[in-house]
C-alpha cells in the first residue's frame, strides 16, 4: 500500500489485500483454479424464456427494491405492509426455498422468514460472522478450510482456531480438544464453520455418526453453528446424508448456500436458512438494501416450475463426466507420485504429492506449462499445506482436462528427486 494512503486508510484496510489469488506466470491454458459451474449446464434457454414472461406478467415492479402488485381497476399501487424485502429479500423467493428445502432436507418448520437471501453464500458467511462473533471470541474452523470464510474471521478479530480432519471430514474429538483449551485460555467459543458434504478442499463427506457428535459438542459448549452447504446438492453418485439443520434440535445450526454452483455464477443469488432468531441477527447487520428483486423472481419461478431438481440431475451426469476424465488422466500421468480420493460429488480433486516430488520446482513448471492450479497453502496455511494441491475439473472442457493433467503429470514426474 502506497505511503500516503496507508496513512489514511483504517486498520482493517492495512491488514492485507484484497483476498484475490496471484496471477501465474505465464498465460493460462489450462484453468483448473476456481470452482465454476460448466457453462455447459446453464439453463439458457429456460431463463431466457422465464425472464421474458415475467418482464411481461410483472413489467415494472419485477425491477423495485421490493415487491408492489397493482390494482388495474383503480389504477392503484398496493403496498407491502413493511419493507422487510429490503432486509430479508424477496419473499416469494423464499416461500420458494423452503418450500424446495423442506422437502429435500426432511425439514418441516421452514417458512419464507427462516430465510435471508444474500449475494452467493460468501456473504451470507460474512454476515454470520458479523453476527455472531466479537472480537477476541472463539471460532472453530476445519484445518483446511474456505479461505474467505477464515479471512471474514480474521477481519472481524476473533481467536480462530483448526480442528482436526481426516478421510471423513472434521474429527469430534479434536473439536472437543480445542474446545477445552479455549475454556482453559478464558476464550469464550462461539462460532463453528465447518463443511460436512463434499468439505472444501478436500472433498470428504462426513458420516452421521460424526455430524451428531459434532451437535452435541455445539449444544454442551452453546455454539453457533454454520453448515456451508454449497456443494451438498451436487451429488452424482454414493449416498444422501442428513444435513445438519436437518438434524438440529436446538435451533443453533445455520445453513448456506447459494445457485452459483448449481445453476450459473452470474446469478449471485445465496441464502442462509435457520431458525427466525438467528437469521434476525443476520438482518441486524444487514446494510446493503438487500439482493437484486428481478434475479429472485427469477428463480423463485424456476423453483416453483420444478425446473431445479431436472436441471441438478442433468449438471451432475455432466460433473461426473468431467470427474471420471480427471481421476482417469491424474492416474495415468501422475501415477504413483500423487494419492487421492475419488469424490462422490461436487467439482475437485485433493491431489496429495508424494515426498520424492520437488513441490516449488513442480509448481513453477506446471505454470509455465500453462496449467492454473490452486495450492494446498491456500487453504492451510504455509507449511501444512507443502505438497497438497486441489484441481477443480467442473469448468474445463473435457479434452482441456485431458491435455491439462497430462501437462500437470509431467511437471510432477519432471521433479522426482532423485
Amino acid at each position: 500500500m502506497p505511503a500516503k494512503v496507508e496513512r489514511l486508510a483504517s486498520a482493517l484496510a492495512q491488514g492485507g489485500a484484497p483476498l484475490f489469488f496471484p496471477d501465474p506466470p505465464a498465460p493460462v491454458t489450462f484453468n483448473f483454479d476456481q470452482g465454476i459451474a460448466a457453462e455447459e449446464t446453464f439453463p439458457l434457454e429456460e431463463l431466457k424464456e422465464l425472464s421474458a414472461r415475467i418482464i411481461d406478467r410483472d413489467e415494472g415492479r419485477a425491477l423495485e427494491y421490493i415487491s408492489f402488485d397493482y390494482d388495474k381497476a383503480n389504477d392503484d399501487i398496493i403496498y407491502i405492509s413493511s419493507y422487510i424485502e429490503l432486509v430479508l429479500g424477496h419473499t416469494g423467493m423464499r416461500e420458494q426455498l423452503a418450500q424446495w428445502m423442506g422437502a429435500k432436507q426432511g425439514i418441516d418448520w421452514l417458512e419464507a422468514d427462516n430465510y435471508i437471501l444474500t449475494s452467493g453464500s460468501v456473504q451470507a458467511i460474512a454476515m454470520a460472522i458479523n453476527a455472531f462473533l466479537d472480537p477476541g471470541e472463539g471460532a472453530l474452523v476445519e484445518a483446511a478450510s474456505f479461505p474467505y470464510a477464515m479471512r471474514f474471521m480474521q477481519m472481524r478479530g476473533a481467536d480462530m482456531r483448526a480442528v482436526e480432519i481426516d478421510e471423513h471430514g472434521m474429527v469430534p474429538e479434536s473439536l472437543e480438544s480445542r474446545l477445552k483449551e479455549f475454556v482453559a485460555d478464558g476464550v469464550r467459543p462461539k462460532f463453528l464453520y465447518v463443511i460436512p458434504t463434499f468439505q472444501l478442499p478436500t472433498g470428504v463427506v462426513m458420516p452421521l455418526k460424526r455430524r451428531l457428535r459434532i451437535l452435541e459438542l455445539a449444544e454442551e459448549y452453546d455454539l453457533v453453528v454454520l453448515e456451508d452447504n454449497v456443494y451438498g446438492d451436487l451429488r452424482y453418485e454414493g449416498e444422501h446424508l442428513p444435513t445438519l439443520l436437518s438434524l438440529d434440535r436446538n435451533g443453533r445450526v445455520i445453513q448456506s448456500s447459494s445457485f452459483s454452483k448449481t445453476v450459473a455464477p452470474a446469478l449471485r443469488l445465496g441464502w442462509m436458512a435457520g431458525p427466525k432468531e438467528l437469521i434476525g441477527a443476520l438482518a441486524a447487520v444487514r446494510q446493503d438494501l438487500g439482493t437484486s428483486q428481478w434475479t429472485a423472481r427469477l428463480m423463485a419461478e424456476f423453483l416453483a416450475e420444478g425446473k431445479l431438481e431436472p436441471h441438478i440431475e442433468r449438471a451432475n451426469e455432466v460433473y461426473r463426466r468431467k470427474r471420471d476424465i480427471a481421476v482417469e488422466t491424474v492416474r495415468e500421468h501422475c501415477g504413483e507420485h500423487v494419492t487421492f480420493s475419488v469424490p462422490e460429488g461436487a467439482f475437485y480433486l485433493w491431489l496429495a504429492l508424494d515426498e520424492s516430488v520437488d513441490w516449488e520446482s513442480a509448481q513453477r513448471d506446471a505454470s509455465m506449462a500453462g496449467v492454473f492450479c490452486r495450492p494446498g497453502e491456500k487453504f492451510m496455511g504455509a507449511e501444512a499445506g507443502r505438497g497438497f494441491l486441489r484441481i477443480a475439473f467442473s469448468h474445463a472442457p473435457d479434452h482441456e482436462l485431458r491435455r491439462g493433467l497430462a501437462a500437470l503429470g509431467k511437471a510432477i514426474r519432471d521433479n522426482v528427486k532423485q
